[in-house]
């Protein structure tokens, strides 16, 4: 079930689904009677991979997600020393031994883990707890996040390792027996929160959330290559894509 949801998020993605539908097109129009439907599914195909190739769309797409829950901007105070853990969640690495371990896990990993030590210095007697398995690499990627965090100052101590989890859903089940009835702080990306608090409040946990790795951010004015296509805002888009299958996903496997 894991593999195939991994399939079915990747081909439902801008990138491919777009293709797709311009491929199907030029067989229709090369191959078969059905011009119209043919023309039809290539003006989509192009249409829609422009769009969402557009910054000013990309962003708007995914500040509907990255909005919902506040950054964690606090100076310390009484109510952050409390809390017992702050929980990241990693989001995928590579265990080659032939580059540094800082780059063996990708940049949201990163981001993530470095908010995640950004609290863990604000607080008093907090543990850290990563989370991520060995997905797709014979190494779990929390200990690869474990290396980085020492790096960072974190004592070996003060780290908890979830060496199990595949997804959100594992992340969620096996937190809430690692933090017990602890408060604790939830660092993810900005657009995997709303997914990963219902996850976690449907486990009966309360998380504090602290997003990272926003993908965008207030500025002043768009530039002028922002209105052309461009390869991170279809990212950008296929985030929101990914993370509101993620959603239904969960919805229909009642998950949330």
């Amino acid at each position: 079930m894991f593999l195939f949801k991994k399939i079915i998020a990747a081909l439902l993605a801008p990138l491919p689904l777009c293709l797709f539908a311009v491929l199907l097109g030029l067989w229709l129009l090369c191959y078969t009677s059905r011009q119209r439907s043919g023309k039809l599914l290539i003006v989509l195909g192009i249409f829609t991979l422009t769009l969402f190739s557009l910054t000013p769309v990309s962003n708007t797409l995914l500040a509907s997600l990255e909005n919902q829950y506040p950054s964690y901007l606090h100076h310390p105070s009484e109510n952050i020393r409390q809390i017992k853990h702050i929980v990241v969640l990693g989001a995928g690495h590579i265990s080659d031994p032939t580059v540094p371990v800082t780059s063996q896990i990708n940049a949201i990993t990163l981001a993530r883990l470095a908010e995640g030590v950004r609290l863990y210095k604000m607080t008093a007697n907090s543990r850290l707890i990563l989370s991520g398995g060995n997905v797709f690499d014979d190494k779990p990627e929390a200990e690869t996040m474990r290396a980085i965090a020492k790096i960072m100052g974190v004592d070996d101590d003060a780290i908890i390792l979830d060496s199990h989890s595949l997804d959100t859903q594992d992340q969620a089940l096996n937190i809430k027996v690692l933090a017990g009835d602890d408060d604790f702080i939830l660092v993810t990306s900005a657009s995997h929160m709303p997914r990963s608090m219902a996850l976690f409040n449907r486990q009966g946990m309360s998380p504090i959330p602290a997003p990272a790795n926003h993908a965008v951010r207030q500025k002043d004015e768009l530039s002028p290559d922002d209105y052309f296509p461009n390869a991170h805002a279809l990212r950008k888009s296929e985030k929101m894509i990914h993370e509101y299958l993620g959603i239904l996903w969960a919805q229909l496997r009642g998950q949330i």
